[in-house]
């Protein structure tokens, strides 16, 4: 009954296949000289259980998910031993309810934590776009705003320290020629990989999308604005970009006593011409404080450029300007296809400012992803901490590597 209700609708944000793309691989025998990785592989790839999600007919649920296993060694210098990890585990479900509301609602298994991620209804209205109702990401940020799953590394870069989280609010987003803008307010939310926000919120996102011969330019400027009550604390982190660490965030201010408003800037970039691609963004946060204290001021960036060698390329949403899922032209089946992708990533987080001392950290990343069709990929990173800042720290001016490497498969 199971094997019945399994139907190969894709996510919404999924990037269909053409219609003259077969990208249903066809079982053959291994060859003689194939290991026994490449036998797992291939009969991993032929099997992929409830590929599409399930469809249940009786309550019109669908749901959909997905499941990400780690596995890092760092070296000795580095922040802990080999480890594996199940990094996340996702389950969501979508209905669709009277006058063309949707109901969406995802939870996820992160490091251990169970959290409540995107709960919300949502519907296009005539007047105000798309009309997102309940806990959700706010708009700020091109690797925040997107989809975990369609990163380009394993992690995001270290600015997701400054930028907001996911929250309760109202937003509205639409699009009107090259412009795609997404803005709302919002409250306190639930805890999002360990943050959770506070205070009220105004936070918007405009796009523009230039289209030329070459492929299309995304620019992007972001603007959040959050006042908090009175006592009320405020905290600046993030994971290393090998998250399976499982000590204290290098990267952490800790609770700063009278924080009173904060406000978020964010610039972004991104190009992408047939299989090569660049992206970068620069964020800041201005933490006023009371009792006189002076003004905090985090900065971060990245950038890093992508190369498909199988010729596919990139996949630009305008309906929320990000980067969705990578198809390859041919699934991979044992003898061949899938797509392969080679990148590098520059980042650098600053958390120190005046009498705070949250740390300053600049990574080098190198990755490569085989997306063997659109549902399994695996993915490697190399990260080299090129500086490691933070008076006190034992870390501080060391220079360590670690090698983390993930089975990605989504339903």
């Amino acid at each position: 009954m199971l094997a019945g209700c399994v139907t190969p609708q894709s996510r919404p944000d999924a990037q269909s296949p053409s219609p003259t793309q077969d990208t249903t691989p066809t079982a053959s025998p291994p060859s003689a000289d194939s290991g026994a990785a490449a036998d797992a592989l291939r009969r991993l790839s032929l099997f992929r259980p409830l590929e599409g999600g399930i469809n249940t007919p009786l309550t019109h649920i669908q749901i959909h998910g997905y499941v990400m296993v780690d596995a890092a060694a760092y070296s000795s210098r580095g922040l802990g031993d080999t480890q594996f990890s199940l990094r996340r585990a996702d389950i969501n479900f979508q209905r669709q309810l009277w006058r063309d509301w949707l109901f969406y609602a995802d939870t996820q298994l992160v490091d251990g934590r169970l959290e409540l991620k995107d709960i919300y209804l949502r519907k296009q209205t005539p007047y105000f776009g798309v009309v997102t109702i309940g806990n959700q990401q706010e708009p700020f940020g091109l690797e925040q705003y997107g989809s975990f799953r369609n990163t380009t590394f394993l992690e995001r870069a270290t600015t997701s320290a400054l930028a907001p989280s996911r929250s309760i609010g109202i937003t509205s987003s639409d699009f009107h020629g090259p412009w795609i803008w997404s803005y709302g307010f919002f409250t306190a939310g639930g805890k999002d990989e360990g943050r959770q926000q506070r205070g009220l919120a105004l936070t918007g996102r405009l796009a523009y999308m230039l289209q030329t011969e070459r492929g299309p330019y995304h620019l992007a400027i972001n603007y959040s604005t959050r006042r908090y009550g009175p006592d009320n604390d405020q905290r600046f982190d993030s994971a290393p970009e090998v998250a399976l660490n499982s000590g204290d965030h290098f990267l952490d201010t800790g609770n700063i006593t009278g924080s009173n408003r904060v406000q978020r800037y964010g610039l972004e970039a991104a190009h992408v011409s047939g299989p090569f691609s660049w992206q970068s963004e620069y964020m800041e946060a201005h933490l006023q404080r009371d009792n006189g204290l002076p003004t905090l001021r985090f900065q971060g960036w990245y950038a890093f450029a992508s190369w498909m060698l199988t010729g596919e390329s990139r996949n630009y949403r305008e309906s929320n300007a990000t980067f969705g899922q990578v198809v390859p032209q041919v699934a991979w089946n044992g003898h061949g296809g899938g797509a392969l992708e080679l990148a590098v990533r520059l980042s650098r987080t600053n958390l120190n400012d005046h009498d705070v001392r949250g740390g300053q950290e600049t990574n080098l990343t190198l990755g490569v992803n085989w997306y063997l069709d659109k549902s399994l990929r695996l993915s490697a990173n190399v990260v080299h901490a090129v500086d490691l800042s933070k008076p006190g720290n034992p870390y501080d001016g060391k220079h360590p590597s670690a090698l983390v490497g993930r089975l990605q498969y989504q339903f």
